[in-house]
């Protein structure tokens, strides 16, 4: 069984111990209890960005780019990736509610069904600047100061496989600002949380500490119709340690090491029902989980002419599932028939160490011209063991031993110049290489079709160039223009289940995605900066996207991982406002087309020119509101739309639109915080992802429902 060696575990529990006690008997500066609104009127407040390697205000880059503020994803965290792009049009979560197999597609671009191994990601994600793989995505939600979604190719800067864009979470750093505070919520559904936070300098103004820790979890709702009970239940548990060590002036030293674990038993291939409330047939219970660990170091010294980064990082994740492969519900409405109980069963174990560093130099910040220019190492190590047993496919019988490992090595540079007042220009350049080693190991149990044995050793290479080039004219203090052009690239390589080893065949590499992008938009604040809204519209020009293809046609299902050509082309238009000092109010919406092209004539079953592409919904939309009612009575509500998509690139059925409310209302009171919340006040289950069995019979898997329940914050 792959397992974090108890070493590592160790060092990670009594790190974060030795923070917790440093900052709680360190010294304080004056406390920074939340304040009630203040009696005069406020502007908004400037978004900052650091994803690019720098520090840019928002509505200075020449991208689309929505900031998320980290407190309004607290009472969401239950459902991490779907909180993400609660506030973000665009920008659509899908997934099977198991930990490490969520993805998102962004603008319309993403996988053409599932990723096909832990690298496919076709949109960057990343911790403090820290790259990670799918297995990474969602990162725990815990202390976020802020997630920073772009969107567009942002490879130049960001890195592998930002094809459609990048998700950056920024979490709250130790700063020397003093905090301990204690949190907890209770609520239906058997939903608990409990939260401990604290922060302050050890050694005035030269150690700085921060501690986080929360642990929550929730009922399932999804009644199981074979061996009763409800699945869907999900248990989480994360804590991050900080250190800030400042020996100088020009010099700063941050050290994070986290750990955070998900439990979760979701049926992620379920009867779709008539009704929002599908039911599971698995014989048992399905049981998920991932355990993650987390290290950075960043080191920063500045000179008088640049300042000088050093950023190091490893993670390790191990995912473990037990699933059932053959729905009973589901197998005897497409099928007419019901696999023996107990018959078809999948038990994987699935290991990922991943280590990066990065070097890079940036100009001051008070220099017109800016400019960042460094260089990348990443390497990624997988290993999966996976016993299954089938009733049904050869492709589900046997015994699976993969290992992957992956190695990309870049240079990059970015710079922005002023051509003269109001009118500035900027371009950035990367050039990588991959390289991608596969090894199999199979091992049959006799079922007809499969083989005894099989072995595989490959390897395949790529060296690739990504780039952007931009311009924007600042028309007046309160109003910008721009328009870009991005080429983006995703890494080709191996899939990381291996199928075809059963029936003796080789796994060929699927071909890296490449795409041109092109971008105009405006921004602009006015009202004495009281609002900002901001207008883009984008076209995607995607070759070789990555396709895992499903043939439904045939029994068992075969699988196809291939290329297919696809485009984009869309809006979006967010803003936020003060309307008045006691009323904040922020929305968007966005609208998005997808369209399969060049297909060609020896395309997967059911492939047709003009299809969508699957999971990404044509309209997408949100709203948010944050009210002070009283000196200390406030309210925050929380709107999400997310608009019907496609399953698959066959275009054979749809994922129901949904609409997710949340809302809270509570009195806050010089450090004693009481509210009242409720999660998806509708109860409209989101329907994530989809597949197809037969041409009337579809499968789901499903987010949580309804939550309502009562928190309590203390500071001191």
């Amino acid at each position: 069984m792959l397992k974090v060696g108890r070493p590592a575990r160790a060092a990670a529990v009594s790190l974060l111990a030795s923070v917790f006690l440093l900052v709680t008997a360190g010294p304080s500066g004056a406390q920074e209890d939340q304040a009630p609104p203040p009696d005069e009127p406020i502007a908004l407040d400037p978004v900052i960005v650091t994803g690019l390697k720098r520090q840019d205000r928002a509505g200075d880059l020449t991208t689309s780019v929505q900031v998320i503020d980290g407190d309004s994803l607290t009472t969401s965290a239950i459902d991490p990736g779907a909180a993400i792009t609660r506030a973000a049009p665009n920008f659509y979560f899908g997934g099977f509610g198991q930990p490490g197999l969520d993805f998102v597609n962004m603008r319309g671009v993403g996988p053409l069904g599932q990723p096909a191994n832990s690298l496919d990601n076709s949109i960057g994600f990343s911790t403090n600047g820290v790259g990670t793989s799918a297995f990474g995505f969602p990162p725990s939600l815990l202390d976020v100061e802020r997630v920073e979604v772009l969107r567009g190719p942002q490879g130049t800067l960001f890195g592998r496989n930002a094809l459609g864009g990048a998700v950056n979470v920024v979490t709250r750093p130790a700063d020397g600002t003093r905090e301990l505070s204690l949190g907890s919520e209770v609520g239906t559904e058997g939903y608990i949380l409990g939260e401990g936070k604290a922060g302050g300098w050890i050694s005035e103004n030269e150690l700085a500490g921060r501690l986080a820790v929360r642990y929550q979890r929730q009922d399932g709702d999804i009644p199981n119709a074979v061996v009763g009970g409800e699945e869907g239940d999900v248990a989480m548990a994360a804590a991050r340690g900080t250190l800030r060590f400042l020996p100088s002036d020009d010099l700063s030293i941050d050290m994070i090491l986290g750990a955070d674990w998900d439990r979760r038993r979701n049926n992620y291939n379920m009867l779709e029902a008539d009704s929002n409330s599908p039911t599971s047939g698995a014989d048992f219970t399905p049981y998920a989980s991932r355990d993650r660990l987390e290290s950075t170091v960043e080191v920063q010294r500045r000179f008088d002419g640049f300042t000088l980064t050093s950023l190091s990082a490893f993670q390790e994740f191990e995912l473990e599932t037990d699933a059932d492969v053959g729905d009973e519900l589901l197998f005897l409405a497409a099928f007419g028939f019901a696999p023996p109980r107990g018959a078809d069963r999948s038990l994987s174990e699935d290991e990922e160490r991943i280590v990066s560093q990065e070097l890079r130099i940036n100009s001051p910040d008070d220099q017109s011209l800016s400019w960042v220019a460094g260089v990348n190492y990443f390497r990624s190590m997988y290993e999966s063991s996976r016993d299954q047993d089938s009733s049904f496919s050869p492709f589900s019988s046997g015994l699976f031993d993969t290992e992957i490992e992956s190695q990309t090595f870049a240079a990059f540079g970015d710079v922005t110049y002023p051509l003269f007042e109001g009118f500035e220009v900027s371009g950035g350049l990367r050039v990588a290489r991959d390289h991608q080693e596969l090894s199999v190991r199979y091992t049959g149990k006799g079922f007809p079709g499969t083989v005894d044995s099989f072995s595989q050793k490959d390897d395949t290479s790529d060296t690739y160039l990504t780039g952007r080039v931009a311009a924007a004219y600042d028309w007046t203090e309160g109003l910008m223009t721009y328009a870009s052009v991005s080429h983006g690239y995703a890494s080709g390589g191996f899939e990381r289940l291996t199928i075809n080893a059963a029936v003796g065949q080789e796994t060929d590499p699927f071909e890296p995605s490449r795409i041109w992008s092109y971008e105009a938009g405006i921004k602009t604040s006015f009202w004495r900066d009281r609002v900002e809204i901001n207008i883009s519209g984008f076209f995607n020009d995607i070759s070789d996207g990555q396709l895992v293809a499903a043939d439904t046609s045939t029994f068992p299902t075969t699988f196809s991982f291939v290329n297919q050509d696809y485009e984009s082309y869309g809006f979006e238009v967010e803003g936020r406002a003060a309307l008045t000092d006691d009323l904040f109010v922020g929305g968007g919406v966005g609208f998005t087309k997808s369209e399969i092209n060049n297909v060609p004539d020896d395309a997967v079953a059911g492939i047709e020119n003009g299809n969508s592409a699957p999971n990404a919904p044509s309209v997408t939309a949100f709203a948010d509101v944050n009210y002070w009612l009283l000196d200390r009575l406030y309210l925050t509500a929380q709107y999400q739309y997310v608009g019907e998509r496609e399953v698959d690139i066959q275009n054979t059925s749809e994922l129901d639109a949904y609409h997710m409310v949340n809302g809270r209302l509570g009195w806050d009171d010089e450090g004693f915080n009481l509210y009242a919340f409720v999660n998806n006040l509708l109860d409209d289950e989101p329907e994530y992802f989809g597949s197809t069995y037969t041409p009337s019979v579809h499968s789901v898997a499903v987010g949580p429902g309804r939550v309502f329940g009562l928190g309590l914050r203390l500071t001191f």
